[in-house]
């Protein structure tokens, strides 16, 4: 961002902020600024997302971390506002940076301390005066629609997709201008103040044009705030659809791909195909999967009706059965795009149906030690390890042990198993989880003693409930 620039960002859910935040951050550092964050997260939760996304917030001293819940809300006013902000700027210039910076995640008791419009006009007047750059982040899912308006409209720069934008929803103040539009009025009737008629005509013309432009006003909120719900169920639909496991995604008539769900991403990510899928011919997306298949969507776009069918995707260690339905979504009676949502069948690559046999013989083995499947941990070829809830190891086997160098008895000294795997994580730190017919796999990073590591793939099955319950891992070298 420029500095002394001022823009918002609205946001549907506090973790997809992180990435842009990170940005603000670093495009801070960049340009030697010092910086204020205000936030809602506990300090070791913020630093920890800030971390993943490569920036240290302890290695920057130019970044001050202030709690939001220990800013005093209740005492804030215009004349105190503008003092910190001249004190937070001539701190930054005495410490030698070149500027500062203001990123808030705005809470809605701020706009009580300071409600007049004028007021924040004075502000905005302190802010351009001394350079400062401010962003303002507004959580569309817990402050009231009423409070989100007003910021919509008082904002003249927002963020979209990472971008600085112009913001057409921004009504700029019109105090001055109406001033100076009823000392002309004024001085207009003046003169014909002596032609009584052609006075009370004006008059009368002009009530009618001010109704009119109050009702103009209050058509335009109500599109606003169509216009804002709409935004808000598309937010939620986007949130809806990344939580479904199975793998969607829309195409329009030259079968061209307009949008996906995160399971669609990170199948895309699996086959080393760029995510950036917008607008891609569909067949160029999926490498993998027969071209047959375009007669059949061609015929739902003819046709207009649901079709379901049965084909397959490479995955990284074999080939994936899948049902594919097809839905139609009209425009009127024509159709304009086709829904696909993949979902993988009863059917897996051998060599991981092997193992899932394996496990489920080691799973018995743990609910009844001395029955038919006694000693199928330490036949298993594979390094297996039992644990609880939190990693604590409960129980190794040779292969394990052979692997990292040492006995199982040693492996288990360890204490816990992230000392020597670590699963790997998305960008916004969840780990990464890949379900097929209810059975779950994580990719990992198994590290050595002796500093080397490598890519493998766990196949993790619960055994018992509760407190009691284990987690049992079998890892296999990811091909």
């Amino acid at each position: 961002m420029p500095p002394g620039e001022r823009a918002a960002l609205f946001y549907q859910r506090l973790d997809d902020v992180y990435d842009m935040v990170s940005d603000l951050l670093k495009d801070s550092i960049r340009q030697g600024e010092m910086c204020a964050l205000m936030y809602r997260d506990p300090p070791a939760l913020l630093k920890e997302r800030m971390k993943a996304r490569g920036l240290d917030l302890d290695m920057h001293p130019s970044i001050v971390l202030i709690p939001v819940t220990s800013a005093p809300m209740d005492r804030y006013s215009r004349s105190v506002l503008g003092e910190q902000m001249r004190t937070f700027v001539r701190q930054a210039k005495g410490m030698g940076y070149s500027g500062a910076r203001l990123v808030l995640n705005v809470p809605e008791e701020l706009s009580a301390q300071v409600p007049s419009d004028n007021d924040w006009q004075d502000l905005d007047k302190v802010r351009e005066e001394l350079g400062m750059t401010v962003v303002l982040l507004y959580d569309m899912a817990s402050l009231s629609p009423g409070f989100l308006l007003n910021a919509l409209s008082s904002n003249p720069r927002v963020i979209i997709d990472r971008m600085l934008c112009r913001n057409f929803y921004y009504i700029p103040s019109r105090t001055a201008l109406q001033r100076d539009e009823y000392r002309d009025l004024n001085e207009q009737l003046e003169t014909i103040r002596e032609e009584r008629d052609i006075r009370e005509e004006e008059g009368r013309e002009r009530s009618r044009l001010i109704a009119l432009n109050r009702e103009l006003q209050e058509e335009m909120a109500q599109r606003r705030m169509v216009e804002f719900a709409l935004l808000r169920a598309e937010n939620n639909l986007r949130t809806m659809l990344d939580a479904m496991v199975d793998m969607v995604f829309m195409v329009d008539r030259d079968l061209r791909v307009t949008n996906g769900n995160q399971t669609f991403v990170r199948y895309l990510e699996s086959i080393d195909v760029d995510v950036s899928y917008e607008g891609k011919y569909v067949y160029d997306l999926l490498p993998g999967a027969p071209t047959g298949g375009r007669e059949l969507i061609e015929e739902v776009f003819r046709y207009g009706y649901p079709t379901v069918v049965e084909d397959h995707l490479d995955i990284h260690n074999g080939r994936l059965e899948m049902e594919f339905r097809l839905m139609p979504v009209k425009m009127g009676d024509k159709v304009d795009r086709v829904v696909v949502i993949g979902h993988p069948l009863n059917t897996t690559p051998n060599e991981i149906k092997d193992i899932w046999e394996k496990t489920d013989m080691m799973r018995e083995e743990l609910l009844d030690p001395s029955g038919p499947a006694a000693g199928a941990m330490e036949r298993c070829p594979h390094p297996v390890l039992v644990t609880g809830q939190g990693g604590t190891l409960i129980s190794a086997n040779r292969a394990l042990g052979q692997e990292l160098g040492c006995t199982p008895e040693e492996v288990l000294r360890k204490g816990n198993a992230y000392e020597f795997l670590e699963p790997q994580r998305d960008d916004d730190g969840a780990i990464r989880r890949i379900s097929v017919n209810g059975r779950i796999s994580i990719p990992s990073i198994l590290k050595r003693p002796d500093g080397t590591s490598r890519q493998v793939m766990c196949y993790i099955t619960l055994v018992g409930e509760g407190e009691n319950a284990r987690i049992l891992t079998v890892i296999v070298e990811d091909r």
